[in-house]
């Protein structure tokens, strides 16, 4: 009888990184805060820990979810999800605002719905600053698996 085991793995939001070096991070206790300047954008990374193989069967990744908060004018526009080299998940066209740091909502979970994972699970988010600098919160992230075993 096969049945499906459900793995959440998660990651503290001071992980982090930005895709653009002069984009400048504070990292804290408690998160990371990445400052856009005004117009600008950049794309921020986010490392799952991927349980690839659990008892002989590889994962699925149902959905992944991200805790974070977009200050003064700035928007998340695009999540990408990745399994390595392989892009498994395009969202774009977002324009989700505001703060999203202390509880899941549509807003801030993606599902993916993607069986055979191989290689360990990153989410790209591209963030936008509006007419004057802004700011984006991570307080962390990740990702939920299941395994049919």
């Amino acid at each position: 009888m096969t049945m499906s085991k459900l793995y959440a793995s998660w990651h503290h939001g001071f992980t982090a990184v930005a895709e653009n070096p002069g984009t400048s991070a504070l990292r804290q206790g408690f998160g990371v805060t990445f400052s856009l300047p005004a117009n600008g954008g950049d794309w921020i990374h986010l490392a799952i820990p991927t349980p690839v193989i659990v008892e002989d069967r590889r994962a699925t990744l149902d959905r992944v979810l991200i805790l974070f908060d977009a200050r003064e004018t700035s928007a998340l526009l695009a999540v990408h999800v990745w399994d390595g080299p392989e892009r498994i998940l395009v969202r774009e066209g977002l324009r989700v605002e505001g703060d999203h740091a202390h509880g899941l909502s549509a807003d801030n979970v993606f599902p993916v719905g993607r069986d055979g994972i191989n290689w360990g699970c990153g989410i790209s988010m591209f963030f936008t600053a509006g007419q004057i600098d802004s700011h984006v919160f991570i307080a962390g992230f990740g990702g939920d698996f299941s395994h049919n075993i």
